[in-house]
């Protein structure tokens, strides 16, 4: 069972009452359909599902890339940072790569740049997060590297990473040593090794929805900056409601 789990991804599912406060973006007048477990029939209509992964800006008009299976088949997305909430329009969800761009009103923080030549490459160090625990990170002074490369991008456009990263990373950004991101968090097949998307995957992607994203390979931290302060800067929490 606990192998079944790590391969569906790094979402955050969890089950919310229908009688939840403080959640702007939660409809409560939307009837509640029961929740569907692996192992029980359908239970209580008044419980809901969600799902909690992270997204990051890439561009200055509020698009952002995350997960595919992280806002897929949502009666609702809602991307959340510092205090704020808004609801998320699905733009696109890719076919080849577990990618999706989203897209909220503006954005929050900076955009993300990708690098123009070499992404990360074998026993490269890089830094991954989700947005929820990005600010306890900050907190302790960051963290600068928590990820190794393990196998280079493959003709798939994945790359392995052996890392901690848990629940709650779907679609965080993978960023090098430069502070550019090389790819975009998927899934956790055992418990320290983490499936990423490559940045060549994502920019194709990207561009072939028209988002117009930024290339550079000179460094975007500045001074002795951790990437942790750099990933929270770019990312939001993005949260799936369904039924």
């Amino acid at each position: 069972m606990v192998r079944g789990l790590l391969l569906i991804g790094l979402a955050v599912l969890v089950a919310v009452p229908a009688s939840a406060q403080g959640l702007p973006w939660q409809d409560r007048d939307r009837p509640r359909e029961p929740t569907r477990s692996l192992s029980r029939p359908p239970v209580d209509a008044t419980i809901s599902r969600e799902k909690t992964g992270t997204g990051f800006f890439v561009d200055d008009s509020g698009t952002m890339l995350t997960a595919r299976h992280a806002v897929d088949a949502c009666v609702r997305v809602v991307v959340a940072k510092e205090g704020r909430a808004t609801s998320a329009r699905v733009l696109a969800l890719s076919d080849r790569a577990d990618i999706a761009l989203i897209k909220v009103p503006r954005t929050w923080g900076l955009a993300a740049v990708f690098p123009k030549s070499a992404p990360p490459g074998l026993n490269d160090m890089v830094f991954v997060g989700a947005y929820d625990r990005l600010p306890g990170l900050i907190a302790r002074g960051g963290t600068l590297a928590n990820a190794t490369v393990a196998a280079a991008t493959d003709p798939a456009g994945q790359m392995a990473l052996d890392s901690d990263a848990t629940f709650g990373a779907s679609g965080a950004p993978v960023l090098d040593a430069r502070g550019l991101v090389g790819g975009v968090i998927s899934r956790r097949t055992t418990p320290t090794r983490v499936i990423a998307v490559g940045a060549d995957e994502a920019k194709a992607f990207m561009a072939g929805h028209g988002v117009r994203f930024v290339q550079d390979d000179r460094p975007q931290l500045a001074g002795g900056a951790s990437r942790a302060n750099r990933a929270a800067s770019i990312s939001a929490r993005v949260t799936c409601l369904q039924n």
